[in-house]
C-alpha cells in the first residue's frame, strides 16, 4: 500500500477519534479551530495539552505541496464532466484547448481574467462537522479577486501551471487531493479524473505520467458542489529534479484551427471537400442550430440516416457511415461545442475546403486583399482608409457595393487571417521596435462609425470585434481613468480605463460622505485599453456585504502603480 495513502487513512482515523473523544468530555467545545484549539471553560490541563499537541500534529501538512503561483479561473457549474470554459466563453475556447495551448496572465473569460495566485496547504477542523477539511481553493479565489463569495458552491476552478523538467522522465508519480471532483491534463492529454463527492486534507489520488524535457503544461480542474472547496497537488520528485513557472500561451489558436489540426489526417480524404462542406452548411442554418445539442449529435452519429431529415444528401450520409474518422470527430465534445457557434463553424468550413467560396462572395478574403499579395493584413486595411469616399469600381471596395466606406474597413478587419478568432496584435498593429501602424484614435473613429451600421452578418460582427481587440491591445500614451457607462445607471455599470504600462490595478468605490463601499482588486494588468464590457471593470451596485446600495452620488478611484484618479457616478432607481 502506498505510504502516502496509509498516512492519509491513519490521519483521518485519528482526527475523527480525537474529535469524538473531545466531544464526549467537553460538549461545549464547539469553537472552530485551525491547527489549534480554543477552550471556553477550564479543563484538565494535561489532558487538553495532549489533545492540542496531537491535533496540531495531525493538522500540519506532511508534504511540500505545489503552491505555485498558478494561473486561476473559475466558471459556474459543478459537473466535472461538463466543459464550463466552453459554456462561459460561448464556444470560443474549451478545456482541451486551454490544456494544450495554455493562456496568458490577464486573458479574459467574460468579466474575469486568468489571475496568478498561490494555494496553501490549509486545513480546518470543526467538531460539529466530525473531522477536518480544506477550503483553500475558496480562499485563493477570494484573495486574488475572482470571487468575493466566501462560500461559493456549484462552481469549477481551473489552475494552470508550467512544470519544467531538465530531461525526459518516464513514469513520474503525481498526487492530487480534491473537494470535490477533480480532472487533470498534462500537455493536452487527460491523465487523471475522479468524479467524487468528498472532503480533502491532502493527497488522495495517485497517478503516473511522462514528463517532457523542458515545459510541461499542467491543468487541474476542481469542481465543487456544496460546502468546502479544496485542492492539494504534489509531484514525487526531488526539488532539484523539476521547477514550476507561470504558463505562457504557446499559440493564439482558435477552436476551429485546433480541431482542423487535430483531425488533419482524417480531413485529408479526397471526398471531404465534396461531402463535409455540405454537412457543415446544413448545420449553419438557424433552424438547425437550436437542435445541435450533444445528445442529438451523438444520436445522428449512431444513426446517420437521420441526416436526411436535415437536408443532407444520400452520398454524404453514405460517406459518414463508412468513414470512422468523421464519426469520431462528430463525437468529439470540442467539435460539438464548435458547431453551436456559427462563427467558429464558418471558419472550420473554410479551413476544410481551403477555398474562400465557403463564405459569401462579398465577404471572401481575397476581395479584401487590396495590395494583391495573397494575404489580408493590416496593410490592406490602411490602403482602404486612404481610398475612403471613392465610388465606382475600386480595388478597395471590399463588398462590391460601388463605394469605399466604413463597411469595407470592417469587412477587411473581419477577414484579416482565418487562423484565429482575433489576429495577432503584434502582426496586425506593427507593435515592435518601430512605431505602430495603427493609432488608437483611428480605430476609435472607425468603431464609432461602425456603430451606425446594421451588423446583419457574422463577418461584420467579427470585424467590429477585431477592431475592438486592436484598440484594447494598442498601448496608449498615458494611463487614464474614463467615465463609467452607463451613467446614471441601475443596477450595474462598467468602468473603463487604460494603462500606458503594466501595473497592479485597484478600483475603490466611496459614498458621497467618504464611506468605503467596495474595493475591486483587478490584479496585475498588461498595458492596453480596458474599455469594452469584456475588459472594463464591472460593478454590480453592491457593497462589500453583497447588499444593493442606495440611490445617490458615488465616487470611484483607480490606483495603477503610481497613478491615481477619481471620477463620480450616479445611481438612479
Amino acid at each position: 500500500m502506498n505510504p502516502y495513502h496509509s498516512w492519509q487513512t491513519l490521519q483521518t482515523t485519528l482526527q475523527n477519534s480525537l474529535a469524538n473523544l473531545l466531544l464526549h468530555y467537553h460538549e461545549k467545545l464547539t469553537k472552530k479551530f485551525r491547527c489549534c484549539l480554543k477552550y471556553e471553560q477550564q479543563t484538565n490541563s494535561i489532558f487538553l495539552g495532549c489533545v492540542v499537541l496531537s491535533m496540531i500534529t495531525l493538522c500540519l501538512p506532511i508534504e511540500a505541496y505545489i503552491e505555485g503561483p498558478w494561473l486561476w479561473m473559475i466558471a459556474s457549474g459543478g459537473d466535472i464532466e461538463s466543459d464550463q470554459l466552453a459554456v462561459a466563453s460561448n464556444g470560443t475556447f474549451t478545456e482541451n484547448l486551454v490544456a494544450e495551448y495554455g493562456v496568458d496572465e490577464g486573458d479574459t473569460l467574460g468579466q474575469l481574467q486568468w489571475t496568478r495566485g498561490q494555494i496553501f496547504p490549509e486545513v480546518d477542523c470543526l467538531f460539529w462537522r466530525w473531522g477536518c477539511y480544506s477550503d483553500n481553493v475558496n480562499r485563493v479565489i477570494n484573495r486574488i479577486g475572482l470571487s468575493n463569495d466566501r462560500g461559493l458552491n456549484y462552481h469549477s476552478a481551473y489552475a494552470l501551471i508550467n512544470i519544467i523538467s531538465p530531461r525526459d522522465r518516464k513514469n513520474v508519480a503525481m498526487g492530487v487531493g480534491s473537494d470535490d471532483s477533480v480532472k487533470v491534463w498534462l500537455n493536452g492529454e487527460v491523465v487523471h479524473i475522479n468524479k467524487v463527492d468528498r472532503r480533502t486534507t491532502g493527497v488522495q489520488d495517485l497517478f503516473r505520467v511522462n514528463l517532457n524535457a523542458g515545459n510541461n503544461l499542467l491543468l487541474v480542474k476542481v469542481s465543487d458542489n456544496l460546502w468546502n472547496w479544496g485542492m492539494f497537488f504534489d509531484i514525487y520528485l526531488e526539488k532539484d529534479e523539476f521547477r514550476t513557472a507561470l504558463p505562457i500561451a504557446t499559440s493564439n489558436i482558435s477552436l476551429a484551427t485546433y480541431l482542423f489540426e487535430k483531425y488533419s489526417t482524417t480531413l485529408q480524404d479526397t471526398e471531404i471537400r465534396d461531402v463535409l462542406p455540405t454537412v457543415l452548411s446544413q448545420l449553419q442554418k438557424p433552424e438547425i442550430q437550436g437542435l445541435l445539442t450533444p445528445f442529438t449529435i451523438n444520436t445522428v452519429v449512431e444513426n446517420p440516416d437521420l441526416l436526411a431529415q436535415f437536408g443532407v444528401q444520400a452520398e454524404a450520409i453514405t460517406f459518414i457511415k463508412r468513414n470512422a474518422g468523421i464519426r469520431v470527430m462528430l463525437r468529439d465534445p470540442d467539435f460539438q461545442t464548435l458547431v453551436q457557434n456559427p462563427n467558429a463553424l464558418s471558419e472550420f468550413a473554410l479551413l476544410v475546403t481551403g477555398e474562400p467560396s465557403a463564405i459569401p462572395s462579398e465577404e471572401r478574403p481575397l476581395r479584401a486583399d487590396v495590395d494583391g499579395n495573397g494575404v489580408v493584413n493590416i496593410l490592406d486595411l490602411l490602403r482602404i482608409t486612404t481610398r475612403l469616399g471613392r465610388t465606382g469600381t475600386d480595388v478597395a471596395d471590399v463588398n462590391g457595393d460601388g463605394a469605399v466606406d466604413i463597411r469595407d474597413i470592417v469587412l477587411a478587419a473581419a477577414l484579416m487571417g482565418t487562423e484565429a478568432a482575433a489576429p495577432s496584435v503584434s502582426i496586425a498593429t506593427g507593435i515592435g521596435p518601430s512605431q505602430p501602424l495603427l493609432r488608437p484614435e483611428d480605430i476609435q473613429l472607425w468603431l464609432t462609425q461602425a456603430q451606425r451600421l446594421d451588423l446583419n452578418t457574422a463577418a461584420l460582427r467579427r470585424g467590429v470585434r477585431v477592431l475592438e481587440y486592436f484598440l484594447e491591445m494598442l498601448p496608449p500614451k498615458r494611463t487614464d481613468l474614463m467615465p463609467n457607462y452607463p451613467n446614471p445607471f441601475n443596477p450595474e455599470t462598467w468602468i473603463p480605463y487604460q494603462l500606458a504600462e503594466a501595473a497592479d490595478v485597484t478600483l475603490t468605490i466611496y459614498a458621497a460622505d467618504g464611506r468605503l463601499i467596495r474595493t475591486l482588486t483587478l490584479g496585475h494588468q498588461p498595458a492596453g485599453i480596458y474599455q469594452s464590457k469584456s475588459r472594463a471593470a464591472y460593478w454590480d451596485g453592491r457593497n462589500e456585504l453583497g447588499e444593493h446600495v442606495a440611490s445617490g452620488l458615488y465616487f470611484f478611484t483607480i490606483r495603477a502603480g503610481e497613478f491615481t484618479a477619481t471620477r463620480k457616478m450616479l445611481i438612479r432607481k
